[in-house]
């Protein structure tokens, strides 16, 4: 068979490593090209000028290879001694020609990432407000250290005496090997106060990542579904991961970002969100303060974070909301959204997996 009696021109479906999902395979596309849509990774560094790390296997089906030329066909004789042998085929320019099923190494399905303990450079500690700061770390530059994050996740660090604390991270993925995180010093707790006198002192802190279940990636969004972000106190700096990588992203959905605090004060960067709506029409900005009193200088609107969103809303059918706090706020907003219409599918937190809600 020849390049020129090739013709790719019907959909076919691709079995991955025995999985249940069966991947439809548009015509003409190679089966990188699919498994990527899909949302599956696997060894590859074609943009780095390595060849043959795609590799696969075929189990069963039929393959043309574009490069080097080849017609693939599982379970085909080719040695001189009539053994079966297998047949490896590269993902980046293969095309199914039958239904086939391929196993791949180092596959990983959608969601699925590589947990690393990593150590990183602290590049700089400021105070950003009372009791808040903000650490801005490097991760390694080497190829076998490098990490992938989804916008919204979080990472623990590590301390000398092994005890771990988590953080989310401030930073959107584009920001490569720069992560930031917001940092709440509690006086009265003996891990916090370590855990700063570590950050402001070394040079370095070992840290664990990526981990989280509450998540964005915003090719994966529905066109026009309005995005509800939802932080309380120090959740911001999760919602501003979700946020910055959004703006990156050109993201046009309506984005509406609810900030909750006792008092004024603990917007610890206020003028941020606001910058962010006055540069993008699809944002808007709510922030809310919950106890101002005399004292807080608050002119803005006061309420909590739950009745706040429930009130501007008259139907939550088909909203995304990303939120971040503690778990008696976010279940108070599940409450409440539910209300409206919101199905609770439609809400991610990560507070969903560490305190789930006891079964009434």
């Amino acid at each position: 068979m020849t390049a020129h009696q090739v013709n790719i021109s019907k959909r076919y479906q691709i079995c991955l490593n025995d999985r249940l999902q069966l991947l439809e395979c548009n015509p003409d596309e190679t089966l990188l090209q699919v498994i990527e849509r899909y949302g599956y990774r696997m060894p590859r560094s074609c943009q780095n000028g390595v060849c043959q790390i795609c590799e696969y296997q075929l189990l069963s089906g039929e393959v043309w290879q574009r490069y080097p030329e080849k017609h693939l066909l599982a379970g085909h004789d080719s040695s001189e001694n009539n053994t079966q042998t297998p047949v490896l085929g590269l993902a980046c320019t293969s095309v199914a020609m039958k239904d086939c099923r391929v196993n791949i190494k180092g596959l990983k399905g959608p969601g699925e990432q590589d947990l690393k303990r990593l150590k990183c450079d602290i590049a700089k500690v400021e105070k950003i407000s009372k009791d808040v700061y903000r650490v801005s770390l490097v991760l390694p530059a080497t190829a076998s250290q490098s990490v992938t994050y989804f916008a919204g996740q979080y990472l623990d660090i590590v301390m000398p005496d092994g005890q771990q604390a988590s953080f989310s991270i401030g930073s959107a993925p584009e920001a490569a090997r720069n992560l930031e995180l917001h940092v709440r010093h509690a006086p009265g707790s003996k891990l916090s106060s370590a855990i700063l006198a570590l950050l402001q002192t070394s040079k370095s802190v070992e840290v664990e990542l990526p981990k989280g279940d509450c998540y964005l990636q915003a090719g994966k969004l529905q066109a026009d579904q309005p995005i509800i972000l939802a932080a309380a106190s120090t959740g911001f700096s999760q919602v501003k991961s979700i946020m910055e990588h959004l703006l990156a992203s050109g993201v046009k959905n309506p984005i509406h970002l609810y900030w909750g605090a006792r008092v004024a004060a603990d917007l610890y960067l206020p003028e941020l969100p606001k910058q962010w709506a006055a540069e993008n029409d699809n944002v808007t900005y709510h922030p809310v303060v919950s106890e101002p009193g005399d004292s807080c200088g608050w002119t803005g609107r006061v309420d909590l974070l739950p009745d706040a969103i429930g009130q501007d809303f008259d139907s939550l059918e088909n909203v995304s909301v990303y939120t971040s706090g503690s778990p008696a706020m976010v279940y108070a907003l599940l409450d409440a959204l539910e209300a409206k219409g919101l199905n609770e599918a439609q809400m991610h937190s990560d507070v969903f997996s560490y305190a789930p809600r006891p079964v009434k």
